[in-house]
C-alpha cells in the first residue's frame, strides 16, 4: 500500500540520538549502542530521513535525555536504567554527552524536548506543543528501540496519535532485542515502515 503522508499534520521526532549514546566516546558507550549505530549506518540514515522532512516542510522533533548535576529528577530511588544513568554521569545539563549528534544537529525551527526517562510524553510539554500545532501524527526514529521509542510509541498511541516507527532508524542493545520489539510489540501500536517508504512518500524518489 502507497504510505500517504499529510507534512502538515505530521512530525519526525528523533529520540535520543545524542552524543552519550551514539558516539564511541560517549559515556554509555559501555552498552554497545554505538555499535549498533555504526553497524546498521544509522547517523547517516537519520541524516537522510532528516533532511527530506524538512525539504518536505515537516516538522522535526528532538527528544534528548537532559538531566541537571546530582539528578535531582531522578530522585532517590530510579528504576534501574535511570540509575546506570546516575552511575554513568551521562546526560548532563550543558555537557557534550547530552547534545544531539553533530549529523543530524537540530535547527532554529526544529522542537527540542528534555526528558528524564524512557518516555518522551512523562513529564513533558510534548502534547501540550503537539496540540497546539495540531499535530497528529509522528513518524519516530531512534534508540533504543526496546526503550524510548516503545515507550513513545506505546504512549502517544493511547493519547490518540498516529504513531508510525521506522524501524530500520531505530536500533536496541541487540539485532535480537530490536527485530522481537519490531515484530512483537510495536506492531500493536503503530505502522512499521523502512526510511525508503518515507523518503520515497516525501520525495517521490
Amino acid at each position: 500500500m502507497e504510505l500517504k503522508i499529510d507534512v502538515s499534520k505530521s512530525m519526525l521526532l528523533m529520540l535520543h540520538c545524542q552524543n552519550d549514546i551514539v558516539k564511541p566516546e560517549g559515556k554509555f558507550a559501555v552498552s554497545g549502542m554505538p555499535d549498533q549505530v555504526a553497524k546498521h549506518n544509522l547517523l547517516e540514515r537519520w541524516a537522510s530521513i532528516v533532511a527530506a522532512g524538512r525539504s518536505a516542510g515537516m516538522r522535526v522533533g528532538y527528544v534528548n535525555n537532559v538531566l541537571r548535576p546530582g539528578f535531582p529528577e531522578l530522585g532517590e530511588r530510579p528504576f534501574p536504567l535511570m540509575r546506570g544513568t546516575k552511575g554513568y554521569n551521562a546526560f548532563l545539563r550543558g555537557t557534550w554527552g547530552a547534545e544531539v549528534a553533530d549529523e543530524i544537529k537540530p535547527q532554529p525551527d526544529d522542537l527540542v524536548i528534555v526528558n528524564f526517562n524512557s518516555s518522551a510524553f512523562s513529564y513533558t510539554e510534548l502534547d501540550l506543543i503537539l496540540r497546539h500545532a495540531k499535530i497528529e501524527r509522528l513518524f519516530l526514529a531512534g534508540v533504543a528501540t526496546t526503550f524510548v521509542v516503545n515507550s513513545t510509541a506505546r504512549y502517544g498511541a493511547e493519547l490518540g496519535y498516529e504513531i508510525t516507527v521506522l524501524e530500520d532508524c531505530c536500533t536496541a542493545f541487540s539485532d535480537e532485542l530490536h527485530d522481537f520489539e519490531v515484530a512483537n510489540v510495536l506492531p500493536h501500536f503503530a505502522e512499521i515502515i523502512r526510511a525508503d517508504d518515507f523518503i520515497v512518500a516525501l520525495t517521490g524518489r
